[in-house]
């Protein structure tokens, strides 16, 4: 075969090679997509939480009073906000006290969070994947992004602790639904050194992002939470993304930088460039640099969170 043949043979191989992946693909998105319609849903209350709260003509004894339906939800809130978590210094007696006191969304965001921590307390276990080290890793996230939003002034402080709680939620579904594939992607990960999502990626064409972003359709979370969840990893790629996004991005290599809990992988920090360039603020910082800076009472916050663990 001349040069020119050889050439010619080479790129029909190659472009045959791509189709079976693409085809490949496509084979393992559908099955997962049909798997993904099953998903779990959110009890009904927190379903009606989300909805009231976002009614504008919602009033505060609507919201308590929903909340009251449920003695086992009502009594978390309670102890959630009587906690060092929140500090208040008088004790907050009612759901209703507790609205005016934190506010509507810090209380469908508490909710949310006891929900999923409940929901996802218990499953199917890897001897990679502790339930337990994947539950301190997700609370650490949502302290430290909670931590980052307040010293920024941002006011989605509730949201951005949610977030983080959610961020890795999509974990839960593949070893709920795909247990071998995601033990498969587990040990590639500590085999090869990589993340946890590059090896789900090769194993099973999607990323527990994605996979946790498909959930959070189905729940009808906010569009800012299915975007921060679907894309923590790479917030650079977005043109305008939210700002919890880059808050739960930093929050999770803040976390792995100090060593919280685990993620399914072994991997340490490494943040996105336009990520770290929104944080430094044009000064001139190294990324280890700039992580020991954001860490600064992060230890103290997360032992204020030891509540949640409670629900987990």
């Amino acid at each position: 075969m001349n040069r020119a043949g050889l050439g010619g043979y080479r790129t029909t191989q190659r472009m045959v090679t791509r189709h079976t992946m693409d085809m490949t693909r496509t084979q393992k998105l559908r099955r997962i997509t049909e798997k993904i319609i099953g998903l779990p849903t959110l009890p009904t209350i927190v379903t009606q939480l989300i909805s009231l709260v976002g009614n504008p003509k919602s009033s505060a004894r609507d919201v308590a009073q929903l909340i009251s339906t449920d003695q086992a939800l009502t009594a978390k809130i309670l102890k959630v906000a009587n906690s060092a978590f929140y500090g208040f210094p008088r004790k907050i007696a009612t759901v209703q006290l507790a609205i005016v006191v934190l506010g509507f969304e810090a209380v469908k965001n508490l909710g949310l969070s006891v929900a999923v921590l409940k929901r996802f307390s218990s499953g199917a276990d890897h001897e990679l994947f502790d339930r337990q080290r994947f539950w301190e890793h997700a609370i650490g996230t949502g302290v430290a992004a909670r931590q980052l939003a307040k010293r920024g002034g941002y006011s989605n402080a509730d949201e951005a602790f949610v977030a983080g709680i959610l961020h890795d939620i999509g974990k839960l579904i593949l070893i709920e639904y795909f247990f071998d594939e995601f033990a498969e992607a587990l040990e590639r990960a500590e085999a090869d050194e990589i993340t946890i999502a590059e090896a789900e990626e090769i194993v099973l064409g999607v990323t527990h992002a994605e996979v946790g972003g498909w959930l959070a359709e189905k729940w009808n979370l906010p569009p800012s939470l299915v975007e921060t969840i679907t894309h923590h990893h790479h917030p650079g790629t977005l043109a305008e993304p939210e700002p919890t996004l880059f808050l739960i991005h930093m929050a999770d290599n803040l976390v792995r930088h100090r060593g919280m809990g685990g993620s399914g992988d072994s991997r340490g920090p490494s943040i996105d460039p336009v990520v770290a360039a929104h944080f430094k603020k044009g000064e001139d910082l190294s990324d280890e640099d700039l992580l020991a800076r954001l860490s600064e009472g992060l230890d103290e916050e997360i032992e204020k969170a030891q509540i949640f663990r409670e629900f987990a």
